[in-house]
């Protein structure tokens, strides 16, 4: 059967993670999220510094400060232009490793603007899980054993965090919808169910009879 593709996009907190690695298992393909692609970028080099997504650089000034999220150093005035081209060639380079893993066999990619990559791919499915607020601060709560105050505080600063990251590198931002196959409310489904949904959806699209 000829590859194919799911991108997995998601919410902070709609336990899009626990979901794509259900389906990977009821699909019997890989999941590759972003720790995995990115310890495949080869040699990265002075890209090792570009953090994504609000994550930090594993890199600490000379003077011994400890090192600044990606997304602060983007937007300080003196190193805005040189953080902007680290990112640029940060996204180049796991683009062109998730390229290379498609073409190895069919695989789910979470996140990593995974739908922006594959644009005009015909063997995708391009998936959005979402789920009220509510829901996500209770999963937080739950997921990272911390309380209500400590949920929300950390809900908004990834949800800033994902819409600058695709801002950046996606050409649909902000449209959730525009190029997505399937939307889903992972709070009614829970995960299990939302996982043999996506299956069921990817299996009618590329399973030969």
């Amino acid at each position: 059967m000829e590859n194919y593709v799911i991108t997995v996009s998601r919410m902070f907190g709609s336990r899009g993670h626990e979901i794509a690695a259900r389906l990977g298992e009821l699909l019997q393909i890989p999941v590759y999220d972003r720790s995995s692609v990115e310890a495949l970028v080869p040699d990265p080099g002075s890209l090792q510094n570009a953090g994504t997504e609000g994550e930090h650089s594993g890199r600490a000034e000379e003077t011994g400060a400890a090192p600044q999220s990606f997304m602060a150093r983007l937007f300080r005035r003196d190193t805005r232009d040189h953080a902007a081209e680290e990112a640029q060639a940060m996204f180049n380079a796991q683009a062109e490793v998730i390229r290379g893993l498609a073409e190895e066999g069919s695989c789910i990619i979470l996140g990593r603007c995974g739908d922006q990559i594959f644009h005009g791919k015909k063997r995708c499915l391009n998936v959005f899980l979402f789920a009220p607020d509510e829901v996500r601060i209770r999963n937080c709560m739950e997921m990272l054993h911390t309380d209500e105050t400590y949920a929300r505080t950390l809900i908004a600063s990834e949800d800033r965090t994902r819409r600058e990251y695709r801002k950046r590198f996606s050409a649909d931002f902000p449209d959730e919808v525009t190029g997505r196959q399937l939307l889903l409310d992972s709070s009614v489904f829970g995960v299990e169910e939302s996982a043999r949904i996506l299956a069921s959806a990817a299996r009618y699209l590329f399973y030969e009879d």
